[in-house]
C-alpha cells in the first residue's frame, strides 16, 4: 500500500508565537604560531580541515605568523571540537574560544 501523506492542515499558531529552536553555541577555532610547522604545512591543514581557499589560507597562516594567533574558523561547537581535534593531529597549534 503506498504512503499516503496526511492531510490534516497544521493549525496557524498567528503571528506572536515565537518558534524556539536551540543551536550549538559558536566557538572560534584559534591557530596559534609555532616554531616547528612550515607556512606551507599550515596552509595545507587549513585547506584540507575547513576547505579554505588558498588566499583564505594564506591569509590566516600570516596573521599567526605576525600576530601570535588568528582565527582560522567561527563555527557550531561540534564543528569547531572535531576541526580541532583535526588541526592538533597534524602537529598544529590550536585552541578554542566559545564565543
Amino acid at each position: 500500500m503506498p504512503f499516503i501523506p496526511d492531510s490534516t492542515p497544521t493549525p496557524d499558531h498567528g503571528a506572536d508565537t515565537a518558534v524556539l529552536l536551540e543551536h550549538e553555541p559558536f566557538y572560534q577555532v584559534v591557530l596559534h604560531n609555532d616554531d616547528h610547522n612550515t607556512m606551507e604545512w599550515v596552509i595545507e591543514c587549513l585547506w584540507r580541515v575547513f576547505g579554505h581557499s588558498e588566499a583564505l589560507a594564506v591569509k590566516i597562516m600570516l596573521e599567526a605568523h605576525r600576530c601570535g594567533r588568528a582565527i582560522a574558523e567561527v563555527e557550531a561547537e561540534s564543528d569547531a571540537r572535531k576541526h580541532t581535534d583535526q588541526l592538533i593531529a597534524a602537529g598544529l597549534s590550536v585552541t578554542l574560544e566559545k564565543l
